[in-house]
């Protein structure tokens, strides 16, 4: 008699590919979302203007709609690279979910803040609301904030960073991809500095009229230069930091330490408002920041000092990646 066959051995991961789907498409979601965003930032600000007399702000709307429109098309994009489970959709949705948590995590406790004196603010404004409708848009606001900027996030880290789901897409997507040459957290670090350059780039033609300096504003076109010198200096640390290059990272870290004490005590001594102004903002956003509890005491400068800290700690951390050699890094498994 024949011995009986072995037992099938049990796969070595959990295919995930329909959580992929699953993620992906919500991606595709939220990126339409986005897209939507972009006509009605226009029809809004034309109603808003026209309810309150003012001329319709051009330049803040095209800025507003082309930071949604590429967020849109980066969502979508790798919203599509999941349902195809690519490994730099997963590398990429990853870093962002990542981004977008640590962002949370710093942004919560300031919108709990601005919540805490909601009472005041509307006071500021002269504007009468019950105590009922008060609560309840305290209510909404917070716990739309944790939702979006804790939950979600934090849900795309959990799944994203799960050993099937990366070991799903290497078998789906066996190609090496450029995503894979470099350790997630210094990618993570890539895109949150390729985001920086891509806003200082959208604002620059309109609001780089100024440029902090040390206590000063400079104005005109030699903030202008500073402001493209400031888009070199991030696109030469995206680089580096790609290539795992030790001078990058030192470059960067005392570079961005000079711009950080310099503009604080430019807002120490200046304040935010008086830059806003100079910059050309519209005068009734700049006056309801005037008027925002925010901005008065020191409470604003406590929230930058604990963000830079964070900041520096995580930039000590990524710091073991790196390597004196410059060159192409070998392929890092994320």
């Amino acid at each position: 008699m024949d011995a009986p066959l072995p037992p099938p051995l049990a796969p070595a991961y959990k295919d995930r590919y329909t959580g992929l789907v699953v993620f992906g498409v919500f991606a595709i979601l939220i990126g339409a979302a986005c897209a939507l965003f972009v006509p009605l930032i226009f029809f809004g600000q034309m109603v808003a203007a026209r309810r309150v007399g003012t001329d319709f702000d051009a330049s803040s709307a095209i800025v507003a709609a082309a930071v949604y429109g590429l967020l849109a098309a980066t969502l979508i994009t790798l919203g599509i690279g999941s349902i195809r489970a690519r490994r730099w959709a997963r590398a990429l949705l990853l870093c962002l979910g990542g981004i977008g948590l640590a962002i949370g995590l710093l942004t919560v406790p300031v919108v709990f803040v601005a919540m805490n004196s909601l009472d005041e603010t509307m006071r500021a404004q002269n504007q009468i609301v019950p105590p009922a409708s008060l609560a309840l848009i305290k209510a909404i606001t917070l716990v739309s904030s944790v939702v979006i900027y804790i939950v979600m996030p934090l849900v795309t880290v959990l799944f994203y960073c799960g050993a099937n789901v990366k070991r799903t897409c290497e078998i789906r997507d066996p190609v090496e991809r450029w995503t894979d040459r470099c350790p997630l957290p210094v990618l993570a670090l890539c895109v949150l500095k390729a985001g920086s350059l891509v806003i200082v780039a959208f604002i620059l033609p309109t609001y780089g009229r100024v440029y902090p300096v040390f206590g000063t504003l400079v104005e005109g076109w030699p903030a202008r230069l500073l402001w493209i010198g400031v888009i070199a200096f991030l696109a030469y640390a995206i680089r580096g930091f790609y290539r795992l290059e030790m001078r990058a990272w030192w470059v960067y870290t005392i570079g961005s330490l000079v711009l950080g004490i310099s503009g604080l005590v430019t807002f120490q001594r200046l304040g935010l408002v008086e830059m806003y102004r100079r910059m050309g903002l519209p005068e009734q956003p700049v006056e309801l920041a005037a008027k925002s509890p925010l901005l008065q005491g020191n409470t604003l400068l406590w929230l930058s000092l604990g963000s830079v800290a964070v900041w520096y700690a995580y930039l000590l951390f990524v710091r073991r990646f790196f390597r004196p050699v410059t060159g192409r890094p070998a392929a890092a498994g994320g």
